[in-house]
């Protein structure tokens, strides 16, 4: 028998999600123009299968953003992301990002999957 914890979604996660303190650009598709800088945000934590940040700005659910991820090292530019939860939390938002379209992408039958290259780096991203 599930505990309320885990009826109300607490235990959703896929994989643990690896803690880390990266900075963040945001950037917006926008009709006139393509994609332009929306806001500077702040990775919180990520695994293969999402990231997820504070945000100054409210993102709606289902919007679709570019992420160029500082990390130490190295960035990754232009990580494609789809909103799925942001919520307020204080002064930002929480928001909760899915970096994959299908199960075929996460699989790696298709070209490999950008947010692939954070794996083993833990330890500088901590």
């Amino acid at each position: 028998m599930m505990d309320s914890r885990e009826t109300r979604g607490a235990n959703r996660r896929k994989l643990a999600r690896i803690h880390t303190q990266m900075r963040v650009d945001i950037f917006r598709h926008r009709l006139f123009g393509g994609w332009r800088y929306l806001t500077r945000a702040k990775a919180l934590d990520y695994n293969r299968y999402g990231i997820g940040l504070t945000s100054p700005v409210k993102l709606a659910q289902g919007t679709v953003v570019k992420l160029d991820l500082f990390a130490p090292g190295m960035i990754l530019r232009q990580v494609s992301a789809e909103v799925v939860s942001c919520q307020r939390a204080g002064q930002a938002y929480r928001v909760g990002l899915r970096t994959y379209r299908s199960l075929r992408e996460l699989a790696g039958t298709t070209e490999q999957h950008q947010i692939r290259y954070l794996a083993g780096m833990e330890a500088q991203l901590a």
